[in-house]
């Protein structure tokens, strides 16, 4: 059968049967389609999936129905993805604060005191001091500008009994709570610094301090604890730390969101990556790894303890190494730019497959053996002398005593250039043009567009047949029909046929001198969008 054309006035229209009842599958949605308007009804199944989709079956409603109120509880908003992001984020990201107990973290005050200030080693787990009322992750405290004694300074809660900075304090050898006159005692955590965000580090100006605190004879707010009911104690405090949401592990709704450390224990790199979790380690410093001794490395590991990168000492001979090893599936550079100062040899494996890009220092890339550039797949393979000329040349060029240059030139001026766009047409590829330069002889090219309604297999010309405004180019002398005349119907080219029993689009008519075809299918010559026909007749 001829093919059929598309014509937007009649065949692309709106659809004529809406459906949204489409079960999602390969076979519904990809495989059994046929036309745009099944395309379109199973986008509005999904959509409709989308939209309403509550259970194991595919639901009922409709695609084009707005967005439901939630109502459950109390009534909701109505939103839409981008609304939902927007709420699912603040969710993720909201501030939750989490007791955070050390019981190993021993902690003596002072005779004669009800505070102390913690040395580098009796500071919280995390350092990072969020300092008053903000939103900053890190350990909450409030800033002392005094810094010495016990004050009251804190980071207001929820009532005047539960500031933000309130700690939990317990007696470091038998985990029990502190009482004075009956009252337990608490801690206010405090900074010296009142920069949010800060790095705490046991020395000025970025100390942290603890003011003993107890509630009040009416338990209406906290005051200072007496110093003969915690001076000489040995304590472990909780300080609380503000993290997010999506932070919390599941022990976090355990015993008031308390993240314990095992007492006694040595903290060791693998407790630290543990408590560390998901949150960033923040620098504010220099950071040096030095790996005192020839040999010693530093490595990264797969999961099957297999090498991933290291970093080998080896200064004293020249042989330091950085290595990508060779358990790395996909080594994977995105920067901006990639600088090989002494350039970079490949496929080093194997005697001569070995390239070398500019690790000769004269613009070179050298090759071990024959060197082939390829562009994989559809992209484009382009050699661009970008400034000089591009020579093409091989050892033949060489042992041709009578040539003189380098190869030869793809261009020599750009009068070449235009004079070639202009014998063939445009912007041509070397193929075609000498194809056209071998096949071109002549060629001959008419224009005429159907004046009436014509049915498949019938003359079309307009001496005889009357059914075109102009007779197209005889073709009563070319080798073949189907060879050395092309065909085009509305701008498509058509598949010639010898006769009918080709059963191709387009064979020729009774009357090949005057231009007449016949068509495998009807043709248009009523209405305001009349089908057009162009026939170019090349000599054979």
């Amino acid at each position: 059968m001829a093919r059929t054309f598309i014509r937007q006035e009649t065949q692309i229209y709106s659809s004529d049967t809406y459906d949204d009842t489409i079960t999602p599958s390969l076979a519904n949605y990809e495989t059994n389609p046929a036309h745009i308007e099944t395309d379109l009804n199973t986008l509005r199944s999904q959509i409709q999936n989308f939209l309403n989709r509550d259970g194991a079956s595919f639901p009922t409603g409709n695609w084009y129905d707005d967005l439901t109120q939630p109502t459950s509880l109390e009534n909701g908003t109505i939103r839409g993805i981008d609304a939902t992001n927007a709420a699912l984020h603040l969710v993720e990201k909201k501030r939750v604060l989490r007791d955070v107990y050390d019981p190993g973290n021993d902690v003596t005050v002072g005779n004669g005191d009800n505070f102390v200030i913690l040395a580098v080693g009796e500071l919280p787990t995390n350092t990072t001091a969020a300092i008053g009322s903000v939103t900053t992750l890190g350990t909450v405290g409030a800033y002392d500008s005094v810094f010495t004694g016990n004050t009251l300074d804190e980071v207001s809660g929820t009532n005047a009994l539960n500031p933000k900075n309130l700690c939990m304090v317990t007696d470091a050898s038998t985990g029990d709570p502190i009482l004075s006159s009956g009252r337990v005692i608490y801690a206010l955590f405090q900074t010296e610094s009142n920069t949010d965000g800060s790095t705490m580090t046991g020395t000025t100006p970025n100390r942290a301090k603890l003011s003993f605190v107890r509630p009040n004879s009416t338990f209406d707010d906290l005051e200072a604890c007496p110093v003969g009911d915690i001076e000489d104690a040995v304590i472990n405090y909780a300080t609380r730390e503000r993290v997010r949401l999506e932070d919390l592990t599941e022990q976090d709704f355990l015993k008031g969101a308390v993240v314990d450390v095992p007492a006694g224990s040595t903290p060791t790199r693998q407790s630290i990556y543990d408590n560390q979790g998901t949150t960033a380690v923040n620098v504010t410093t220099n950071s040096t790894l030095d790996l005192e001794g020839a040999g010693l490395y530093w490595e990264i590991r797969d999961d099957l303890e297999a090498r991933l990168f290291a970093i080998i000492e080896g200064s004293a001979g020249g042989t330091s190494v950085v290595q990508v090893a060779s358990d790395t599936d996909t080594f994977d550079v995105d920067a901006a730019a990639n600088d090989f100062l002494n350039g970079a040899s490949f496929d080093t494996g194997a005697a001569g497959t070995t390239i070398d890009i500019g690790v000769t220092a004269a613009n070179e890339i050298n090759s071990g053996g024959s060197l082939a550039v390829r562009a994989g797949g559809s992209a484009d393979l382009t050699l661009d002398g970008n400034g000089g000329e591009l020579y093409l040349d091989d050892i033949n060029f060489s042992t041709e005593a009578s040539w003189s240059q380098a190869g030869v030139k793809v261009t020599e001026t750009t009068t070449e250039i235009t004079t070639y766009e202009t014998n063939f047409g445009g912007e041509v590829s070397l193929f075609n043009a000498i194809n056209q330069a071998y096949s071109r002889s002549s060629r001959v090219k008419g224009y005429a567009i159907v004046t009436s309604d014509v049915a498949a297999d019938t003359d079309v010309a307009n001496t005889t047949a009357g059914n075109l405004d102009q007779d197209l180019p005889d073709y009563s002398g070319v080798g073949t029909f189907v060879d050395d005349v092309d065909v085009y119907l509305n701008g498509e080219l058509l598949r010639n046929g010898a006769d009918a029993a080709a059963n191709h689009d387009v064979y020729p008519g009774t009357t090949p001198s005057v231009g007449m075809l016949k068509f495998e299918f009807a043709l248009k010559g009523s209405g305001s969008k009349k089908d057009q026909l162009c026939m170019i007749v090349w000599n054979s």
